[in-house]
Order: C-alpha cells, then sequence, then structure tokens
C-alpha cells in the first residue's frame, strides 16, 4: 500500500462496443475517462462518488471498484477511495468496464501482483460478463476480443472521429440483451460475420472510405434499434456530408456517428438538430478514439511516478 503521503490515481477511458457486426468482440476507447484516487488511512474502508452517479452509486465494498479491487487485495480496510466520474452511467459507454478496471488496475499496482494484461482482462471478463469494453478500456485504440480472451490491437485510423449521441434515458445491459432473439438465420450470422472482418481490415489499414457498408449489423442491432431514441433520423445521416455510418454505442442507448475528424463537428449540429426535431434530449458531442487505455500513477509527493500497473 502507498503511504499516507501518496495516493494511486486510475484513469480509465470510455468505450464503445460491438462497432456495428462486431457483437462482444469489436470496441473502441474514447476520449472521456474517470478517475479513481486510492489513498491509505486508518479505519474501515471508505468511498465516496463525485460527478456521474452521485448520489446513486454505492459508497461501499458493492461499488464496482470496490468489488474489483478486492480480488487481488481481499480485505478493504485502512482504504480511502474517490471514485471521480464523467463517463454516463446506463448509456452503453462502458461505464461498469472502467470501475472495473480502474479496480484491477489499483489492486495490481497496489499489491504489487504482477498481473499479465491477459490476466486483469480475464478477470475483467469474469466481472463484466464480456470482455469487449474491457479490452478497449484497458489497452486503448480500436481492438479485436479473440478467445482466451486476449486481445488483438487493430491500430487507430489517424483521421477517424465520432459523433456521440446521449440521450437521457437509460438502457441497462442486462435488459439490452434480454431483448435480443433467441434464433438468427446463419445468412444473417454469415453476412455478419463478413462484415466484421471487412471492418477489421479497414480498421487496420485505414480506408475509412470503405467503413459504411461495414457497420452494417444482422445479429443485435435490428432488436437493440428500439433502444436508442432518433436511430432511424441518425441513420438517416448517413452517406451524407462527412457520415460514415452509425452504430449503437453498446447496449445502447448511445448511439456512434463516424465521421473523418474534419468533418465531426458539422455532423456533431445536424444530428443534434435531426434529434431535436423528433423531441429526442440528447447530449451530443464529438469524441476522439484514446490512444492509451488505463493508466495509473502515483501522485500526493513532489514527483510523480506511473504505477507498473497494465501487467
Amino acid at each position: 500500500m502507498p503511504s499516507s503521503a501518496d495516493a494511486l490515481i486510475v484513469s480509465a477511458p470510455a468505450s464503445s462496443a460491438n462497432l456495428g457486426p462486431g457483437f462482444d468482440t469489436l470496441a473502441v476507447a474514447l476520449d472521456l475517462s474517470n478517475a479513481v484516487v486510492v489513498t491509505s488511512r486508518p479505519g474501515p474502508l471508505s468511498v465516496r462518488v463525485v460527478g456521474e452517479g452521485e448520489g446513486e452509486l454505492p459508497e461501499d465494498e458493492t461499488n464496482l471498484v470496490c468489488q474489483a479491487l478486492s480480488e487481488g487485495l481481499g480485505d478493504l480496510d485502512g482504504i480511502d477511495i474517490e471514485c471521480r466520474n464523467r463517463i454516463p452511467l446506463g448509456r452503453g459507454l462502458g461505464s461498469s468496464a472502467a470501475a472495473v478496471c480502474s479496480g484491477l488496475v489499483a489492486a495490481n499496482a497496489l499489491g504489487r501482483l504482477r498481473w499479465t494484461p491477459d490476466e486483469i482482462l480475464a478477470r475483467a471478463d469474469r466481472l463484466e460478463g464480456h470482455a469487449d469494453n474491457a479490452a478497449a478500456c484497458l489497452t486503448g485504440g480500436v481492438v479485436a476480443v479473440t478467445p482466451g480472451p486476449t486481445v488483438c490491437s487493430l491500430g487507430l485510423p489517424e483521421d477517424l472521429a465520432f459523433v456521440v449521441a446521449v440521450p437521457s434515458e437509460r438502457v441497462s445491459t442486462d435488459d439490452a440483451r434480454a431483448s435480443l432473439p433467441e434464433h438468427i438465420t446463419l445468412t444473417a450470422v454469415a453476412a455478419t460475420l463478413s462484415r466484421a472482418v471487412g471492418l477489421s481490415l479497414a480498421l487496420s489499414e485505414g480506408r475509412l472510405d470503405d467503413l459504411g457498408p461495414l457497420l452494417a449489423d444482422d445479429v443485435h442491432e435490428p432488436s437493440r434499434g428500439r433502444l436508442v431514441p432518433g436511430l432511424a433520423e441518425l441513420r438517416g445521416l448517413a452517406g451524407d456530408d462527412g457520415c460514415l455510418g452509425v452504430t449503437i454505442s453498446g447496449s445502447g442507448p448511445s448511439a456512434l456517428l463516424w465521421a473523418r475528424v474534419d468533418d465531426a463537428d458539422a455532423l456533431a449540429k445536424r444530428a443534434q438538430a435531426a434529434l431535436a426535431e423528433v423531441g429526442v434530449d440528447s447530449d451530443v458531442k464529438v469524441r476522439k478514439p484514446s490512444a492509451t487505455g488505463v493508466r495509473a500513477r502515483w501522485g500526493g509527493s513532489e514527483t510523480s511516478r506511473l504505477a507498473k500497473a497494465v501487467g
């Protein structure tokens, strides 16, 4: 554990999973992050949540950060945790993955556990129930999850940006998964797999002009579309004035509009106007992919040093 004069500061980015045809396998980290500050002090565990989820998320050992932290440390007495949250809850932007990854990386650093990146991902997969958001959160950039689970980085096109439309209402991952069909035709699966492969190659090679048809999905988005307010209006922008395509972010209800960097600001204005026309209250912002994943550093002393936390 650090001394009471030091604090371990862990930052973890938001993420968008699936990316259309890559159900539970493709994801991208975004340039919006939460921070978790861990210090030691006498007494029982103390937890504070500031920002998103303040007054709503638990401030005890049931908090997701604490659950992940206890994976490596066990007893959390003598620890003070402050969760500084900026990632919206229940919007399909990886808020739970950020909490889990923050806790695991903090445990790895504080306990000097020497977990490898794959071991951290496996623990996140078990806590989350799926590894795609956690893979992007831990690694940064655009990733594919392969069996293990392990992470395959697909690279990061320099000119890629996103317009993220975040509705005021929420959708739980459990509810979104419950909406999935029990049976899917082989034709739909084959078409979606073909697009997922093509999308992975196009992203790794920076071929943004080829993305449009590769972002379509026949597996999960048809049943989840009703959970995303204004999705039809946003998809009406695809192919026009810089909108490369539209995907549901994770389980929704947020939507991701793909664009080149130079087109993103104008596209955000058009998306906001399209949603307003149909009465959808949504926060629309331009986000860029985050090239870096979870980072941990020691603070509170005159010299800060990077914690050896992510494997």
